[in-house]
């Protein structure tokens, strides 16, 4: 027995004439796999994203009251002479995302919110409301990945030369000039010896420097933040997609930071 979608199986287009396209006519079916190809200017855009997501678009808008429909974006019906059988449609454009490592597929078109509200009123037993099966919130967020799906070990003599000092540049993370403020915040900081090397640290001081909680410190007259450098360094590098990052600080997170598949990942 067929889908119930299959009695109306078909998507037909006749006449579109939307930017370069001359009169074009195309049937396609539903429920497989269409790719629309062709030389660069040929109209596949123009029929894809400007004909038919664009009317599907539309429709959808004119589904909502008068009052919802005054803040949306107005529209025409593209230049096409029949357009039938069109269903909702999630639109992935060909525009460049600022790349994050929390945006998936999902999360860009707005697929997973739907999957949460899914999964919240139909899921037994439930985890609760929607934001409970979100990863990139506390609620449902892996309290060891924190959402990410993988974890981080970063190596600590990949970041500290441990035979200088922080006035000599002990610290070898990018952006972290001895005489720069993010340094300062280290050597002002009235946790650390600025002048000793880091080999001869005592323990409390190996333990502020890498993994000291943001604590409030007086420096220069203001109040700012310490923080441990590795968590800083988490925070500022490893808290964006590796492909957005500078040649030279990707090449300092290849070389100091492993990274792992979180043990619970995955799990329900």
């Amino acid at each position: 027995m067929g889908h119930p979608a299959d009695s109306h199986a078909l998507i037909r287009v006749l006449g579109a004439r939307v930017n370069n396209l001359r009169d074009v006519d195309v049937t396609r079916p539903k429920r497989h796999l269409t790719v629309f190809t062709g030389v660069s200017g040929s109209g596949k855009s123009s029929l894809v994203f400007g004909t038919i997501a664009a009317e599907s678009q539309r429709l959808i808008n004119e589904t909502y009251s008068a009052f919802v429909q005054g803040f949306l974006p107005r529209a025409a019906r593209p230049d096409v002479d029949v357009l039938t059988g069109l269903t909702t449609a999630i639109v992935v454009d060909q525009e460049r995302m600022t790349p994050n490592s929390r945006s998936t597929v999902g999360t860009a078109t707005d697929v997973h919110a739907m999957l949460r509200i899914v999964f919240s009123r139909l899921g037994e037993p439930s985890a609760g409301p929607g934001f409970h099966y979100s990863f990139n919130l506390p609620a449902g967020a892996c309290p060891v990945c924190e959402g990410t799906g993988q974890v981080s070990d970063i190596d600590l003599d990949a970041v500290v030369d441990r035979d200088r000092s922080l006035r000599e540049g002990a610290i070898q993370v990018p952006g972290f000039t001895p005489d720069g403020w993010l340094v300062r915040t280290y050597t002002g900081s009235g946790f650390l010896d600025p002048d000793k090397k880091i080999r001869d640290y005592s323990e409390t001081e190996l333990r502020d420097l890498p993994h000291r909680d943001q604590t409030k410190i007086r420096l220069s007259g203001s109040s700012i933040s310490y923080e441990g450098l590795l968590h800083r360094v988490r925070k500022s590098f490893l808290s964006k997609d590796k492909d957005a990052l500078q040649p030279h600080v990707r090449a300092f997170v290849e070389r100091a930071v492993a990274f792992a598949r979180a043990r619970n990942a995955g799990r329900g």
